[in-house]
């Protein structure tokens, strides 16, 4: 049974939100206006990572060293990458997120050999860059569509996994073989009947994952 797992990374992987670490010190507060308007559908994903990362004003190396100092991995994902490695399971990370943040942070933690997608950053002392090469055209949700991604693994594996915590993972959720949620991901499963395990640790889906790999 060949295995894959596709993941969230903010709020998933880590215990807060690397792009709203960014935008709260690097920016001015219009950035929370802007998330608003996305949140109550006035605008789309993509139009707010747009404007927000041009607010985004700061060295890059300062940044990074902000996000280091204040973004911490998760509770048992380094035990989960080892057991991926060593068992032959595939491990990507999916974010709609600033993707330097991404970079900065695996690098820090030792998790380079990850594979992952997000939308590529350029921080700045003149604002900050952002693309969208996974914007699929008439995704609903994301800038990266994780939709994308998740159907090229279900055409690749057995089993696919999806781990996920926010409202950026509801699209993908609803069509996610085998689906892991929490926070707000989970109330919306809970509002529209989505079957979900719920979890709080990444000790727990490893449990889940080593129980398939003794089924092989």
């Amino acid at each position: 049974m060949r295995i894959a797992v596709l993941s969230d990374f903010d709020g998933t992987i880590t215990d807060v939100d690397s792009s709203y670490q960014m935008l709260e010190r690097f920016s001015d507060n219009n950035w929370s206006a802007i998330e608003k308007e996305a949140l109550e559908g006035r605008i789309t994903i993509l139009e707010a990572l747009d404007r927000q990362a041009k607010l985004v004003y700061g060295d890059p190396r300062e940044i990074g060293e902000h996000l280091v100092e204040t973004v911490s991995i998760r509770e048992g994902f380094l035990e989960f990458s080892d057991y991926c490695i060593d068992n032959g399971i595939h491990l990507e990370i999916c974010s709609d997120g600033f993707g330097f943040a991404l970079g900065v942070l695996l690098k820090e933690w030792g998790l380079e050999h990850i594979p992952w997608t997000s939308n590529p950053t350029y921080p700045s002392r003149s604002g900050m860059r952002i693309e969208f090469p996974y914007h699929r055209e008439g995704c609903p949700i994301n800038a990266n569509c994780k939709c994308f991604h998740l159907e090229r693994l279900m055409d690749r594996y057995e089993t696919v996994i999806f781990v996920g915590d926010g409202t950026t993972d509801v699209c993908v959720s609803r069509k996610a073989p085998i689906l892991f949620a929490r926070d707000e991901l989970a109330n919306v499963c809970d509002r529209e009947g989505v079957p979900y395990h719920p979890w709080k640790s990444w000790t727990e889906i490893l449990s889940f994952v080593r129980e398939k790999v003794n089924q092989r």
